[in-house]
């Protein structure tokens, strides 16, 4: 078992959004995204990858599949595979989304 403090690990970058690694093992990668107001991570999917978002604090949209969903603080979002998704922070605070990827190639492709 392993314990972290996110408050350790939440470092905003000035000029892009940041990825903070948490925790990797097997099919899971966590990490913390987190948002400057105004920050962006572009559209994009993934072919092979579920993901969980869950807003820790903060606020801001999600665009998925071209339709933008607003989301909030204790929101949880879920991304299946192939879905295309992109993040904007339209707050004026900091935006902190935990990120749970899942891996869904079979154990022998991974």
């Amino acid at each position: 078992m392993e314990k972290l403090n996110i408050e350790g690990i939440m470092d905003f970058a000035t000029e892009r959004s940041a990825r903070k690694a948490i925790f990797k093992e097997g099919h899971f990668d966590t990490g913390l995204l987190l948002y400057t107001p105004g920050q962006t991570t572009p559209d994009h999917k993934h072919s092979d990858i579920d993901e969980i978002f869950y807003v820790i604090s903060g606020e801001g949209t999600i665009t998925i599949n071209d339709k933008e969903v607003f989301v909030k603080e204790k929101d949880i979002i879920f991304s299946p595979s192939g879905e295309t998704h992109g993040f904007i922070n339209t707050s004026s605070d900091n935006w902190v989304v935990l990120q749970i990827k899942i891996d869904t190639r079979k154990k022998d492709e991974a």
